[in-house]
C-alpha cells in the first residue's frame, strides 16, 4: 500500500482558500498528480485543501472512475479551550517545548496538561480512528503492537523460500508492484499527526522539527517482509520537484526561516 500526502497550496487563511501564488503551485502540482495511478483521493473539508484537489479530481474523473471522498477528520488539527477554537496545538517557543517531557513520548504526548486543556486527546483519537478505519477497508488492520496485520495479502517474492529476505532487500530494483495508492489532500498538522500514528512517533516532534511546504508531496509505503505483516516507512518527505522544475518558488508558509530555493533557470 502507498499513501501520498499533499499539503494544500499557499494558503489564504482569512478566506480559507489558496493565494494567487497557491493557484500557480496547484497548476504545477496537478500536472504531477494526474500522471499517477491512484486508487482513491481523500480530502480535507477545508476550502484550501478542496481548492488544491479540485483540478486533479476533475482531470482524473475524465480519465477513469476515480474514487473521491471528503473526510472531516482530515481537517487541520486545532486546539480548543472552553469550546472555542484558539489555534493549532503547536508553534511553541523553545523554552516551553523542551521543558515538556511528555511531548516527546509517543504514548503520552496528548496526555500532557497543555494538550488536555485544548481537548487534543479527543481530536487525536478521531484522526487515529479515521485513518485506521480507512486502512482496514483495504485489509490493513492495526494490531496491539502498533503495526498492521494484512488480510488477503497479494503474492510477494519476499515470502518465497528461494529468496532470502536479507539478500532480496539489498537488490536495488524490486520486482514488486503497488496496486493500492491513496492520495490525501490535507494540512501539515493532520498529516504529521497521521504519520506519528503510523510510524510510532510523537507528532509533536514532527510538528516542531520538520517542515513540508505548500503542495509538497510526502510518500509512505508499507514494507511487507513477512506474511500478513506490514509497517509503514517514509519514502519521500516534502518533495517539491514540481515547483522547482516549473520555476515556482517554494512557499515558506508556516516556516520561520529562509528556504533554499533551487529554481531552474
Amino acid at each position: 500500500m502507498r499513501l501520498i500526502f499533499i499539503r494544500h497550496g499557499d494558503p489564504d487563511y482569512k478566506n480559507d482558500d489558496v493565494t494567487e501564488k497557491g493557484k500557480r503551485e496547484v497548476e504545477l502540482l496537478t500536472r504531477r498528480v494526474t500522471n499517477w495511478d491512484i486508487t482513491k483521493i481523500c480530502c480535507s473539508p477545508l476550502g484550501r485543501a478542496q481548492a488544491t484537489a479540485k483540478p486533479s479530481i476533475e482531470i482524473l474523473k475524465e480519465k477513469s472512475n476515480i474514487q473521491v471522498e471528503t473526510y472531516p477528520w482530515l481537517q487541520e488539527f486545532y486546539y480548543y479551550q472552553n469550546g472555542k477554537k484558539t489555534g493549532v496545538c503547536w508553534d511553541f517557543l523553545p523554552d516551553f517545548y523542551y521543558s515538556q517531557k511528555k511531548f516527546f513520548d509517543k504514548n503520552n504526548w496528548h496526555k500532557s496538561s497543555h494538550m488536555k486543556k485544548g481537548n487534543v486527546p479527543n481530536n487525536y483519537k478521531k484522526v487515529c480512528n479515521g485513518i485506521d478505519s480507512l486502512l482496514a477497508e483495504y485489509g490493513y488492520i492495526r494490531n496491539k503492537k502498533g503495526f498492521y496485520t494484512v488480510q488477503n495479502q497479494k503474492p510477494n517474492p519476499n515470502f518465497g523460500k528461494e529468496n532470502k529476505i536479507e539478500r532480496y532487500q539489498l537488490v536495488s530494483e524490486k520486482n514488486l508492484t503497488e496496486d493500492t495508492t491513496l492520495v490525501f489532500f490535507c494540512h501539515l498538522g493532520v498529516m504529521f499527526t497521521i504519520m506519528g500514528h503510523l510510524l510510532g512517533m510523537s507528532p509533536v516532534q514532527l510538528w516542531h522539527n520538520f517542515y513540508v511546504a505548500p503542495t509538497s508531496v510526502t510518500i509512505l509505503n508499507t514494507e511487507e517482509r513477512l506474511e500478513n505483516q506490514a509497517m509503514f516507512r517514509v519514502e519521500r518527505l516534502g518533495d517539491t520537484n514540481h515547483l522547482t522544475n516549473g520555476g515556482e518558488k517554494i512557499s515558506s508558509s508556516g516556516y520561520f526561516t529562509e528556504l533554499l530555493q533551487e529554481i531552474k533557470k
